[in-house]
């Protein structure tokens, strides 16, 4: 009997843990939920006061707009042969902005795809940046995507 009962008293005691550890859990599950709802109500707040062109609402719109993969084959059609897009990086804030770093076999086929950016109605302020024309030409682009909306 002796034994029944220490295990007994060992289960009171483990369920007694158990129930101010849940209890500590929930109350800070309740404030983690209403630190949410405070953060959320500012973020309306804002969004509110700032006008939905600058808000998240803005990016979520320009992001269904502009997809990455949209922008990409874009780019791809104002390529030269000889021009790869080594890598983009798409910033979507007010407007998209992009970076590219972009390789070329020859100063003239890059000249050529810097020329199309610039005269292609989807892409503004074309800003050729760093570059390398050692050889293969390695540089940087930075341009803002228009799309067909704007």
């Amino acid at each position: 009997m002796g034994l029944g009962t220490l295990a007994l008293l060992l289960s009171v005691l483990e369920a007694a843990h158990a129930w101010r550890l849940g209890h500590a859990v929930s109350s800070r599950l309740a404030r983690a939920r209403q630190e949410v709802e405070e953060q959320r109500a500012r973020v309306q707040e804002m969004e509110r006061r700032r006008g939905p062109e600058e808000g998240v609402s803005a990016q979520a719109v320009l992001t269904l707009e502009a997809p990455p993969p949209r922008v990409v084959a874009e780019l791809g059609a104002l390529l030269p042969p000889d021009v790869k897009l080594d890598g983009l990086s798409l910033d979507y804030g007010a407007r998209l902005a992009l970076e590219m770093q972009v390789s070329a076999r020859h100063g003239g086929s890059y000249d050529a795809f810097l020329a199309r950016l610039e005269n292609s109605p989807l892409f503004a302020d074309v800003l050729p940046g760093d570059e390398n024309r050692a050889g293969e030409v390695r540089a940087t682009v930075r341009a803002r995507y228009r799309g067909a909306g704007e």
